[in-house]
């Protein structure tokens, strides 16, 4: 499916020091208060994976202390998700039985080189001072994962959860 289901998470955050978090109580989303999500086709479709998406950011920004407020958030947030995939190179040496061959160099007499497609998926995260209508906040959630990898309710919300875990910046 999407994102969060092989290594470890990578997430990046950036946001403007100038502006003053606490000041912020209540949240929405882009697009009037309608959560969307920018993404694969494939996603934009399926309905339960974007109800999970929403119900874990509203629940992770709940649980910070924020209120879902549709008439006068202070903060708005839109959510990405780019799927790409990638190819790498996955190389076996075999071992040639001879050490003076590579003078120490090289143990081993021959490479056997493979290809593999893999995917990089990042969620990513942005949130608007609703009244000025300026970016404030934004994490980038970065994961690898194979092809056939299937996302679980609980591994995209502990990936809400790592995204969203240095908001508010301290």
């Amino acid at each position: 499916m999407v994102l969060l289901s092989g290594c470890a998470v990578k997430v990046n955050t950036v946001y403007d020091e100038k502006v003053n978090f606490n000041e912020y109580q209540s949240f929405c989303w882009f697009e009037n208060c309608e959560f969307t999500i920018d993404g694969p086709a494939y996603l934009q479709n399926d309905s339960a994976t974007i109800e999970t998406f929403k119900q874990a950011i509203t629940e992770e920004l709940e649980r910070k202390g924020y209120t879902y407020d549709v008439n006068n958030p202070d903060f708005l947030l839109h959510m990405h998700i780019v799927v790409e995939e990638q190819e790498g190179l996955l190389s076996s040496a075999y071992d040639s039985g001879d050490p003076e061959m590579w003078q120490g160099a090289f143990p081993f007499e021959a490479w056997d080189q493979q290809t593999y497609v893999y995917l990089k998926g990042s969620l990513i995260i942005d949130i608007a001072d609703a009244e000025e209508s300026k970016m404030i906040w934004r994490s980038d959630a970065v994961e690898y994962f194979d092809l056939t990898s299937d996302i679980s309710q609980i591994r995209l919300r502990k990936g809400v959860r790592k995204a969203l875990k240095d908001f508010p910046p301290d």
